[in-house]
């Protein structure tokens, strides 16, 4: 009798023990999620404060808007990694990915709204705020997109452009504003930065504007973009790892132009491949119909 009530006790025990470790696993995507959350707040709350400190005094210790931007890049970071994770261990669940929204319209609908007004558009007066608030809506409108296509199927690509790529691209911008180490890396870099340094007015007052609301409008439309979920080491080609090597080179030699850079690129390739695409179709002969 003592005996079985040894294994019945081991038996709980081992019981609750694989009870605690299931817990522990599906908490780990969860705190990702909220140290995405948390970062996109720090970001927030860091942009207001640098925005009241040039409104004080033009002089500051720090240049302005840089670590807002950073902690936006980070949040993407960490949103990648709780994706992986849940996967990983198999723990996805629909309290994760309403979860994953709420924290994703803070940290890429809310804080980069936030800081690209309010160190570029808040300049333009009422049009900064009115494209300010159409990028908050479109990430609203985006994030519960893919809520609603997720529960459906999950596909090896995002239907239009993703939150995080659009908050990275508006933070990076910000980073590369800000970039006093291109002198002397290299005759291109000298020669871009050189003349964005020339032009700044008019970037600034034109081209980012215009930008911001293109990267708000793309993010609602129908615009395939590849998605790495689906990723697997067995599938990538030579080729592919060739060029993630040349990414993460560029990304360390010079990380503030490269991260705008590929997600410049990463934009406009989505819509460059659904204009050739839409102009492939018209241009193909209509078929003939069998009589």
């Amino acid at each position: 009798m003592s005996v079985v009530k040894s294994k019945f006790k081991l038996s709980a025990a081992k019981q609750a023990s694989n009870s605690r470790l299931r817990k522990s696993i599906y908490l780990l995507p969860n705190l990702l999620t909220a140290a995405n959350m948390v970062f996109g707040i720090l970001s927030i709350t860091y942009s207001i404060q640098d925005s009241l400190t040039l409104m004080v005094s033009s002089e500051s210790q720090v240049l302005p808007f840089v670590l807002p931007a950073k902690l936006i890049l980070v949040s993407i970071f960490l949103d990648f990694m709780d994706g992986r994770v849940a996967r990983a261990t198999g723990t996805t669940s629909k309290f994760g990915m309403e979860f994953d929204s709420l924290a994703d319209l803070i940290s890429f609908g809310m804080a980069p709204a936030i800081l690209i007004y309010l160190s570029v558009l808040r300049y333009l007066s009422v049009w900064g705020i009115a494209i300010t608030v159409l990028y908050v809506v479109c990430a609203a409108i985006r994030l519960a997109r893919f809520n609603v296509q997720s529960q459906v199927e999950e596909k090896d690509h995002f239907t239009g452009l993703p939150s995080p790529a659009a908050a990275g691209l508006l933070a990076s911008y910000v980073l590369l504003s800000r970039w006093a180490g291109w002198y002397g890396k290299g005759i291109i870099l000298n020669k871009v930065m050189g003349w964005y340094e020339e032009n700044i007015s008019f970037v600034e007052l034109t081209i980012i504007p215009i930008m911001t609301v293109l990267i708000a409008l793309v993010m609602i439309s129908t615009i395939p973009y590849p998605s790495l979920k689906k990723w697997k080491r067995e599938t990538i080609k030579p080729l592919t790892l060739g060029i993630i090597a040349i990414m993460i080179f560029c990304l360390v030699y010079a990380y503030e132009f490269a991260a705008f850079a590929l997600l410049a690129f990463y934009l406009l390739w989505g819509i460059t491949r659904m204009l050739t695409k839409k102009s492939a179709e018209r241009l193909r002969p209509p078929k003939a119909v069998a009589s």
